[in-house]
């Protein structure tokens, strides 16, 4: 540490310098702690402008096997929060798009397939996907590796949706237990499977925003059996009858 005497020295050397020995000087001495501080200030601002601007996913949801155009993508995130009272400009809803599933380890969309399935099971095992719709394909997969929700069991956490939305319920094949383990090891010469039919698919095709949507086929949505968003889950698939309406009222 310098002497009060040096310091004083310094301070004299420094009122001597032009603007431009003065800028050297302040940078070559001083250039960490200044560095540090717009730093600290850089960070600072984007952490309150990152608070500002982000906004709380109400909602994950996903299409399966579906092309979602943009409109309707649209309505289907924007809408559902517009419409339903919530605040637009802190909450939302999160979709994955363009994701494809398939039992077909042949097909010359295998990695992109696998790729899907993937993403699919990172978000459920972290709990960031809700809802999922999807085609007939999709759908059979998903209830066949226990992803989807029993919708019976609406009838006791929501009766209304049970009340409103149970003419719509798809039964479909839930693999209960298998021998997937022994057979991928060689350890059993055929896989056996046994399964049950549970009501975990909402067919959505006669809905408003589906209708005429162009899809190939039925399109089906389901809930994740693990959701920790089961309340909005229930009322994102109870809104869509009407969706289309109420999407055009604001």
């Amino acid at each position: 540490m310098p002497t009060k005497k040096q310091r004083e020295a310094n301070r004299r050397a420094f009122k001597k310098m032009n603007t431009k020995e003065k800028i050297s000087y302040v940078f070559a001495y001083y250039k960490l702690p200044i560095f540090t501080a717009f730093a600290v200030t850089a960070f600072i601002i984007s952490l309150i402008v990152y608070n500002v601007i982000k906004k709380d996913p109400v909602l994950y949801t996903a299409y399966a096997n579906i092309e979602v155009s943009d409109t309707l993508n649209q309505l289907l995130t924007d809408g559902y929060i517009e419409t339903s009272g919530k605040n637009s400009k802190r909450q939302e809803v999160l979709v994955y798009r363009d994701l494809y599933i398939t039992d077909d380890e042949t097909g010359a969309d295998h990695d992109y397939a696998y790729a899907s399935k993937m993403k699919i099971i990172g978000a459920i095992s972290a709990k960031q996907l809700d809802v999922v719709l999807m085609n007939k394909g999709a759908y059979d997969l998903m209830s066949s590796s226990g992803f989807l929700l029993d919708l019976e069991a609406s009838k006791e956490i929501n009766p209304q949706f049970y009340q409103t939305m149970s003419p719509y319920f798809e039964k479909n094949n839930v693999i209960v237990s298998d021998n997937s383990v022994e057979y991928s090891l060689n350890q059993a010469d055929t896989y056996e499977s046994v399964t049950e039919d549970f009501s975990n698919g909402v067919n959505v095709s006669s809905f408003a925003p589906f209708r005429n949507a162009g899809f190939d086929g039925e399109v089906y949505a389901g809930i994740i059996a693990t959701t920790k968003h089961i309340d909005e889950a229930f009322s994102f698939i109870a809104w869509l009858p009407d969706a289309e309406a109420a999407g055009t009222e604001q």
